[in-house]
């Protein structure tokens, strides 16, 4: 039987495979069209960077596949319970504010008592 952990490592792996083979796809295809002589070898390579922008959603107001990929992903790692390295971040900042936060009322707390001894 399968974990959530699995079902997440085969999502994270589909979304790197499916940008893989897009571009061996239309690197294919676009050689194809370079061998018939229907394209020049510099329009393909071109035209391959092209639909590979596409899918990465480079200048794009909408993410690409993969970016579309990655958010089902982390959408998915979500409702499993995963902790992100972002959720990481947001928590050792916190715990840093409230360390200093600490510190400053331990300080406050000191010199209210020296001043009344």
């Amino acid at each position: 039987m399968k974990g959530p952990r699995d079902g997440a490592e085969q999502l994270i792996l589909l979304s790197i495979g499916i940008a893989h083979l897009t571009r061996e796809r239309a690197e294919a295809v676009v050689g194809e069209l370079v061998r018939r002589g229907q394209i020049g070898a510099d329009d393909g390579r071109q035209a391959v960077e092209e639909l590979m922008g596409r899918v990465r959603g480079d200048g794009a107001a909408t993410a690409g596949l993969v970016g579309r990929l990655e958010g089902g992903v982390q959408g998915a790692l979500r409702e499993l319970g995963v902790i992100t390295r972002n959720d990481i971040d947001d928590l050792q900042v916190r715990l840093a504010e409230l360390e200093h936060r600490v510190k400053l009322l331990e300080a406050s707390a000191d010199a209210a008592s020296a001043e009344v001894s």
